[in-house]
């Protein structure tokens, strides 16, 4: 019986680390954490449509519409309408955004480069089945 217990534990310490490398990304970036997905992963599908990232980072597309609203007036992100639907809108990183983001980059890159997080990383890797 020790044993799903055990592996509770490590679930939950590994949600600790989780959460603990995260909030140090979010305050190294100066970046919200929902801001951080949404570049990151509009800069790895630049004219992605609003509602494919709202799906792709699970997260409703209220809550969505407010962080990419942030990320525009910071002159990061650019919303377009697509040609064969004016009503569908397409996001793609803006120059600033661009240059922005090889910033951001190279800070997460450092970031993992830490005893932690190579820790993390190597405990996430056992869990692969």
């Amino acid at each position: 019986m020790q044993q799903p217990i055990n592996y509770i534990l490590d679930i939950m310490h590994l949600e600790r680390d989780l959460k603990s490398l995260t909030t140090k990304w979010a305050k190294a970036t100066g970046l919200k954490l929902n801001e951080l997905r949404i570049l990151v992963y509009v800069q790895q599908h630049p004219g992605v449509q609003i509602g494919e990232v709202a799906n792709a980072l699970t997260v409703a597309k209220a809550s969505l519409a407010q962080n990419i609203g942030a990320l525009i007036d910071n002159g990061w992100l650019m919303s377009q309408p697509i040609q064969e639907d004016r009503r569908l809108r397409v996001l793609t990183l803006t120059q600033k955004g661009t240059e922005w983001m090889k910033r951001v980059d190279n800070q997460l890159e450092a970031s993992l480069a830490t005893p932690s997080a190579h820790n993390l990383a190597n405990r996430l890797n056992s869990l692969q089945v």
